[in-house]
């Protein structure tokens, strides 16, 4: 795509594109809102499942679908949903979401079954996929001058990471509070506000500025890719919830087949010239093709530390709920100020600054190790603190700048299609680490106990930050769409 350029009648002086409008500015804050309510929703039910499980009658395996139904259909849906936009224009399928995202959480607020509970997170799940690849699409084609999109793809990924640790801040504050009596409840209608002020804002303040795609969806790679990503996440969260049996191993690998036959069909549709799914040429890009696997490794990481943080605050130390959400309040204000500051360093001292972050949250997991080898359970609180502070701080870098880095000189007319393909690492991933190091630890604390399963698992966590911070290097630095 050209850049947009215009010359001055007077002087013939060529100037840039054109800056961003206070509108637009306001749209980008109702864009990351969606945003936030996205990934919020992911981590924050965790903190409310045992009081679910309590009221409902269900068993732990049951029980568990509420978090991993919603997981399922967000992860296998999120390419998909970002090529609608693609099609049928950005703004109106992100309204689309929004809408769904509000209705099906007053319908899980209302359930009075395990069952309709779960079949309500399926179908939030399929609107969040909906909904959330039109944001950084949107802001793909808003933001005219690189340095704007920068900053507002930054904000995106910072959403992510205080998304990601207010899940377990909110959730534990209504659980505790318990309004209205509403118990468990609230923590799916806590949604209906922000959705109506993002609806609303939406309406008013989003414009869709890009070309559409004037294609037809491609079923064939609509079917493979969902049916792939479904077994492959599926086996992997059950896996880590019920126990690895052969029947999750044929899971694993008819998935694997199944994205491999995607990747063959989508190089058919590309060269009969059709529109495919996952464009094949965005992996020509070295952004896009390098920060698939950086996302996998860093999403991985943190979904694993706050899934087995909490866990470890509440089963071995006996924190309340509200007590583990105090806990993560002080690590989720750090990584918010990191990512606020993110630019200003980056700028200073040049991109090094984001692999060295991700160094930073090594550092401050090996704190963690430390205290809780050395620390007795009741002064561990306090202990845990510095390490916390550590890993927020970078993990805010990395997470503003990770994003913007692997959809550096993206195409507008492929922004929704590899923001689906972005954000579906990102959750395979979250997915992943849950599951592979949550069955690590599984492992070494029945033998050992949940301290040693914990100190052991974040040093494994410890080795990835340092693998994420290597692969971070080989990015290459933000370039301009051309």
């Amino acid at each position: 795509m050209e850049r947009h350029t215009s010359v001055t009648a007077e002087t013939g002086s060529v100037t840039g594109p054109p800056a961003a409008t206070k509108a637009q500015r306001a749209a980008l804050w109702i864009l990351l809102l969606g945003a936030f309510m996205g990934f919020l929703d992911i981590f924050i039910v965790n903190v409310a499942n045992p009081s679910i499980q309590a009221r409902m009658h269900a068993t732990f395996a049951d029980i568990q679908l509420v978090p991993t139904g919603y997981t399922l259909a967000y992860a296998a849906g999120l390419v998909t949903g970002g090529r609608l936009g693609d099609i049928l224009g950005r703004r109106r399928v992100f309204l689309t979401g929004v809408a769904g995202f509000a209705v099906t959480s007053v319908a899980c607020a209302v359930a009075q079954s395990q069952g309709f509970l779960v079949g309500a997170r399926v179908v939030q799940g399929l609107a969040a996929a909906v909904m959330l690849p039109q944001v950084l699409a949107l802001v793909q084609v808003t933001f005219q001058r690189d340095e704007e999109r920068t900053r507002a793809i930054g904000l995106y990924g910072a959403v992510i990471g205080v998304g990601v640790l207010a899940g377990q801040i909110v959730g534990g504050f209504l659980v505790e509070w318990d309004i209205a009596g509403l118990g468990w409840r609230a923590v799916f209608l806590v949604n209906v506000p922000l959705c109506l002020v993002t609806f609303a804002g939406a309406l008013m303040l989003v414009k869709d500025h890009g070309e559409r795609t004037a294609t037809k969806l491609d079923l064939g790679g609509v079917v493979l890719l969902g049916f792939g990503l479904f077994g492959l996440v599926h086996a992997l969260v059950i896996g880590a919830e019920q126990g690895w049996t052969t029947v999750r191993a044929l899971e694993i690998a008819g998935g694997a087949v199944l994205l491999a036959l995607f990747i063959v069909w989508e190089r058919r549709v590309a060269r009969s010239g059709g529109a495919p799914l996952l464009p094949p040429r965005l992996f020509t890009q070295r952004g896009f093709s390098m920060g698939l696997p950086t996302a996998l490794f860093f999403y991985g990481v943190n979904g694993a530390f706050v899934f087995l943080l909490a866990f470890y605050l509440q089963k071995a130390l006996d924190f309340t709920p509200l007590g583990s959400a105090m806990e993560f309040t002080p690590m989720a204000v750090l990584t918010s100020v990191s990512a606020m500051l993110c630019g200003k360093l980056v700028a200073r001292f040049g991109q090094r600054v984001v692999p060295a972050s991700a160094v930073l949250m090594g550092v401050g997991l090996l704190a963690v190790w430390v205290a809780v080898e050395q620390a007795g359970p009741g002064s561990q609180a306090m202990a845990l603190m510095p390490g916390l502070l550590l890993y927020g701080f970078g993990g805010g870098i990395v997470a503003t700048s990770l994003i913007g880095m692997a959809l550096s000189g993206i195409a507008p007319e492929d922004a929704g299609a590899a923001s689906g393909g972005i954000l579906t690492a990102v959750q395979a991933s979250e997915a992943a680490g849950v599951a592979g190091i949550g069955a690590l630890f599984a492992a070494l604390a029945s033998t050992g106990g949940l301290v040693y399963g914990f100190g052991v698992s974040t040093v494994v966590l410890t080795a990835l930050s340092v693998l994420t911070a290597a692969l971070l290097h080989l990015l290459p630095p933000r370039t301009s769409r051309v």
